[in-house]
């Protein structure tokens, strides 16, 4: 796995910007929604944001087991097809992100605590980690609160996620594993101040899309 870079020395100059799509990745408990919460209430300075939900909840009402092929093919599907229809609607417009609560390849983290291969997801999906990493102008990784602040980590029933800590902190680290060989991984540290989490994520976005300096 490439090393996790600090979010304040990304290396590089961002591509000029027309619609770009971002990840956001990370174990449960990360503030992945939190931040796509601060988005839609302000953007990304003068760029437009498009902020897509987690594909899995548009499958709640596919009786499917998720631990199955069919299952994760499925959820493949529907997140990619969102990203091509979103970017499809903003195409020649003013300069956009679109930001994705997770990527394509994140359910590939999940299906390997199921006790599964990488290669039998890709096998099944008849993807490659260099198709994923393709479709992604940048990946922000927000880890997840049961790394480095398991006293801030929520499950249910004080929040909508079943992972214990130990769980939570292990898909985490997969999910490092997976996307950490993208050229653009940024990776955001837990902390006890969520609030402070979210500035340094913000200004990692920033510097991305070209707004901020580097």
């Amino acid at each position: 796995m490439a090393d996790r870079e600090p979010s304040g020395s990304a290396s590089g100059v961002a591509a000029p910007l027309t619609v770009r799509i971002m990840a956001l990745t990370g174990g449960p408990g990360g503030g992945k929604s939190t931040l796509l919460a601060r988005l839609r209430g302000g953007g990304l300075g003068p760029f437009r944001v498009l902020t897509l939900e987690e594909a899995i909840h548009g499958m709640r009402f596919v009786r499917l087991d998720p631990r199955t092929e069919a299952f994760q093919c499925a959820l493949v599907a529907v997140q990619t097809a969102t990203e091509n229809l979103a970017r499809q609607i903003l195409a020649g417009g003013p300069p956009a992100v679109i930001l994705t609560h997770r990527g394509t390849l994140d359910p590939c983290a999940f299906w390997q605590t199921f006790g599964h291969s990488e290669e039998s997801f890709h096998e099944m999906t008849r993807t490659t980690r260099t198709d994923h990493y393709a479709r992604y102008a940048a990946v922000l990784h927000l880890e997840s609160a049961a790394v480095r602040a398991p006293a801030h980590y929520l499950r249910y029933p004080d929040a909508h996620r079943p992972e214990s800590v130990a769980e939570a902190a292990r898909l985490d680290g997969l999910l490092g594993e997976l996307w950490g060989g993208h050229p653009r991984y940024r990776f955001v540290a837990a902390r006890e101040s969520l609030e402070k989490k979210m500035d340094e994520a913000m200004a990692v976005l920033e510097r991305e899309v070209g707004w901020a300096e580097s």
